[in-house]
């Protein structure tokens, strides 16, 4: 894996990671000393919803920076309280490199990461299932996409996590 030097090029390779994240695909980047502190990410048909731990799970952040860089603050009855942003697909480059800005702000400013070699990620796609309230064929059943775990993501830069790694 190869040796990042500063959370530009981590943030570049990022943005262009998150082209990857379409529906049913699951990204969570976190801090390998510290599984708490993370962004993570659910693509979906129409939209990639970004996330980062809120100060329920981290309480010693200091989140000033959030709000300017564009996130969402926590809402009460969410389990957990994340701080979120969502964007709506298909998206421009420049709203990709965005959202990777927003979380560096996140891992760098917010929870005081000295800068992105200690990060790990756990990535999957899950398996194409039938809209509600429709039923497949055997056929249709037998050729569906059955996912893929772990997914690979080369081109983000840093390492999988260990398989046993949970990020919660």
């Amino acid at each position: 894996m190869l040796k990042m030097s500063d959370w530009a090029e981590f943030g570049g390779r990022l943005a262009g990671t998150l082209r990857d994240v379409g529906d049913r695909v699951f990204l969570v980047v976190f801090w390998q000393a510290n599984r708490r502190m993370y962004v993570q990410f659910a693509g979906g048909a129409h939209e990639l919803l970004a996330q980062a731990s809120g100060p329920e799970v981290v309480p010693s952040a200091d989140f000033s920076g959030m709000t300017e860089a564009g996130w969402a603050a926590p809402s009460v009855g969410i389990d957990p309280p994340n701080w979120s942003f969502s964007l709506p697909l298909p998206a421009s480059s420049d709203e990709y490199s965005a959202l990777a800005e927003r979380c560096v702000v996140a891992l760098r400013d917010a929870y005081g990461l000295p800068g992105p070699d200690g990060l790990v990620y756990k990535a999957w796609r899950d398996g194409e299932l039938p809209p509600a309230g429709e039923s497949w064929s055997a056929e249709r059943t037998a050729a569906r996409d059955r996912g893929e775990n772990p997914l690979v993501l080369s081109g983000l830069g840093i390492p999988p996590a260990p398989s046993s790694a949970r990020t919660r």
